[in-house]
């Protein structure tokens, strides 16, 4: 009986952690997805400093 315990318990702790792992790696992803958008409004306003205004007219 207290092997039927010792795996259960274990199996527990395995889905703790899984759960943790889970977790911090879509801390991660998140992290970085707002690094990406940073970078982009970055460049978009760097792109907007150098070029003049640029005018398009649709006929």
């Amino acid at each position: 009986m207290s092997e039927t315990i010792s795996r259960e318990k274990s199996l527990e702790i395995l889905l703790e952690r899984l759960i943790m792992m889970v977790g911090k790696s879509n801390e991660r992803a998140e992290h970085l997805h707002e690094r990406v958008l940073q970078l982009e409004r970055m460049l978009l306003e760097e792109a907007s400093k150098d070029t003049p205004e640029k005018k398009t007219f649709i006929i």
